[in-house]
């Protein structure tokens, strides 16, 4: 195996999107620095060869700045950047000057907020007619009341700006569900009182396997470089959550997806690491485009390298000036499962009657991956296990 010389730095992420990122990395051959708000399972990664630890760096643009400055003083080498969340996309990006040692794996700053704020990114997918979900916009309570009356139930409350919601309701809700006229104005005067701009957006129904995603890179010229795509199975929570078991799929399968995504990524001037979320409207028979992260995610991070598309590899080889083919073949049927998220899902469907033994034991029939369990690295596992049932013993509930 190749070793490189230069090394990758992971920003945030936590126990999922940081630690897939760092094993990605680590086992091509690239040394790992981690730098994160608190102690993740990440840091306990064998792939990790260093960690900085800073509660500051979530609301301190400056902190984050100190801390890599300090990372490229003690390295010696050049390192390639990889922001794990949005808020750290944003800061990166207004500190490329700042920061020229270092490479960056970014779209522009006017880009990377197109597509952070919800609104004009639902616009900018209007404008390109890409197929969303309808959705609108309202600018005050009154507006709000107006749409709230000319609508069908049920609906999604959705904020402008994810990391603002996050910080106010904490885990992992995205959003409030409405299911009628004064359920949606009693969250959108929620949503007033907090300071959080939210649209109000149709509720795609179906299973969760009407949710794919498209994951890729691309480089400095608006070039795809690797194109990898994975179906979702069950996600937790159960509604409007993030994967808790998933599956490479072929490009085959979603190749009507293919040209619109590119178009409209190389239409505002895309480059980097991307992650498209689609979902498939049974009305109408097409795929929605609901969100497009511009940064690394710990679902695609993980699965693609085992499939053999490595795409946290590929964007690095990119940034240190290493030409790649592109690719879009890689082993298809492989299933990433979150073991926490997806026993709670599996549980919750059993008591709801979604999900029989029969059909939970076939979707785990297969290749699989874990996360955080892997059989090179333990220790993030074991920590994370430990954690878990501190927290179950001192919140039995």
């Amino acid at each position: 195996m190749e070793k490189f010389s230069s090394p990758a730095v992971v920003i945030g992420g936590g126990s999922v999107t940081g630690l897939g990122a760092i094993r990605s990395l680590g086992r091509a051959g690239i040394d790992v620095y981690y730098v994160e708000e608190e102690k993740s399972a990440g840091i306990y990664s064998k792939y990790c060869k260093m960690y900085v630890v800073s509660p500051k760096i979530s609301h301190n643009e400056e902190e984050l700045k100190n801390i890599l400055l300090k990372i490229e003083h003690q390295t010696g080498h050049s390192a390639v950047l990889f922001p794990a969340s949005d808020l750290y996309a944003l800061y990166l990006s207004d500190l490329v000057d700042e920061l020229r040692s270092y490479c960056m794996l970014l779209p522009k700053r006017e880009t990377l907020e197109l597509l952070v704020n919800k609104k004009s990114f639902y616009q900018s997918l209007k404008k390109e007619n890409i197929p969303i979900p309808a959705t609108y916009f309202p600018e005050d309570l009154e507006n709000a009341r107006k749409i709230a009356k000319e609508i069908s139930y049920p609906i999604f409350i959705k904020p402008y700006f994810s990391h603002l919601f996050r910080e106010q309701f904490g885990g992992s809700k995205k959003g409030f569900v409405a299911n009628s006229q004064d359920e949606l104005i009693s969250y959108y005067a929620l949503m007033m009182r907090r300071g959080i701009d939210v649209m109000i957006q149709d509720v795609i129904t179906g299973s969760s396997t009407d949710h794919v995603f498209l994951d890729g890179y691309l480089d400095r010229n608006l070039n795809p470089k690797v194109l990898f795509a994975r179906r979702r199975l069950r996600m937790w929570p159960l509604a409007f959550g993030n994967s808790s078991l998933c599956t490479s799929i072929p490009i085959s399968e979603v190749a009507s997806l293919k040209e619109p995504l590119f178009r409209y990524l190389k239409s505002i001037d895309y480059r980097g690491i991307f992650s498209a979320e689609f979902k498939k409207d049974d009305r109408d028979n097409t795929f929605k485009l609901l969100e497009i992260n511009a940064r690394t995610s710990g679902w695609f991070n993980t699965l693609s390298a085992t499939c053999g598309c490595n795409i946290m590899l590929i964007a690095y080889l990119d940034a240190i000036g290493r030409d790649t083919k592109y690719i879009e073949d890689y082993e298809a049927g492989v299933k990433l499962m979150l073991l926490r998220d997806d026993v709670q899902s599996s549980t919750r469907m059993f008591m709801n009657g979604d999900l029989s033994i029969r059909e939970w034991i076939s979707s785990l029939s297969g290749k699989k991956v874990y996360s955080p369990y892997a059989g090179d690295d333990l220790m993030p596992f074991i920590i994370d296990v430990s954690r878990n049932v501190k927290s179950i013993i001192k919140h039995p509930r």
